[in-house]
C-alpha cells in the first residue's frame, strides 16, 4: 500500500491486486491505517482472489464486481473502464489514474498492461513500478511533461510501439530528437537524461514515455 491510495478519490483494485493489499494490511498494527486502503471496488473475473480476502473486503463495503462472465479484456481494463464510467463527464478531463503493481512480473501481463495505454488513449494512465514509470503521449497532442526532480529521473526514454515516428522532437532532455525517425530495428530513444524540469514531446506518433523514479526508502 502507498500513500497514493490514501489520497485517492477512487480505490479500485484488480482481484489479484486485492491479495497484495491485504497482505500488506495484515502487516500494520495501525487500525486506522489498515482502513484507509479499503478499496471501494474489486473488480476482475474473480480467478486470483483468495475467498478469505473476498469475504474481508466484501464485510468491510467494498463492491465485489465480479466479471468472470467477461473472458476477451483483463482485470486492468475492467478497472479502467469502471473508472470511466463512474466519473462524471465534467471531472474526466481532469482524470488521472495512477496504476500500481502494473509492471514487472510475467512479460506477457506487462504488455497488456501497456496495451491499456493504447486501449484508453483518450485518458490519463500512468503505470507505476518500484523503479519508473510509463504513460503514452498520444500523437494528437504537443505534450509538456513537467517533472518533479525530487522523485523523478534522471534517466527516461522515449519510443514508438505499434507505428513507427517518421518526425519526433523534443527540448529539455539531454540528447534531444529533432525531428527524429524511430522505430524497432532502427533507432529509439532510451537511457536519455533529463535535463530541464520540463520535457515538450511533439511527434506523427504515439509514443511511450518513461521515466526513473528514485527510491526514497
Amino acid at each position: 500500500a502507498s500513500p497514493l491510495g490514501s489520497r485517492a478519490k477512487m480505490r479500485i483494485c484488480a482481484d489479484g491486486g486485492a491479495n497484495r493489499i491485504f497482505d500488506e494490511m495484515s502487516q500494520m498494527t495501525n487500525d486506522l491505517d489498515r482502513n484507509r486502503y479499503i478499496p471501494e471496488i474489486v473488480e476482475g473475473d474473480m480467478d486470483s482472489i483468495r475467498p478469505e480476502v473476498k469475504r474481508f473486503y466484501s464485510s468491510q463495503g467494498s463492491k465485489i464486481s465480479d466479471k468472470s462472465h467477461n473472458q476477451e479484456t483483463t482485470d486492468l481494463h475492467k478497472c479502467i473502464s469502471s473508472i470511466r464510467h463512474r466519473t462524471p463527464d465534467h471531472e474526466k478531463a481532469n482524470l488521472c489514474v495512477l496504476v500500481t503493481g502494473a509492471l514487472g512480473g510475467r512479460f506477457d501481463h506487462e504488455a497488456a498492461n501497456i496495451n491499456v495505454l493504447y486501449v484508453f488513449s483518450d485518458m490519463r494512465i500512468v503505470l507505476l513500478s518500484d523503479d519508473c514509470l510509463i504513460q503514452l503521449l498520444p500523437k494528437t497532442h504537443h505534450h509538456e511533461i513537467y517533472i518533479e526532480s525530487s522523485v523523478e529521473g534522471p534517466h527516461c526514454g522515449i519510443f514508438p510501439i505499434g507505428a513507427p515516428s517518421t518526425s519526433t522532437t523534443t527540448t529539455g532532455l539531454k540528447w534531444n530528437l529533432s525531428d527524429a525517425e524511430m522505430r524497432f530495428g532502427s533507432m529509439i530513444s532510451t537511457s536519455n537524461i533529463v535535463d530541464s524540469d520540463k520535457v515538450t514531446v511533439q511527434s506523427d506518433a504515439d509514443l511511450l514515455w518513461t521515466i526513473s523514479l528514485r527510491n526514497l526508502t
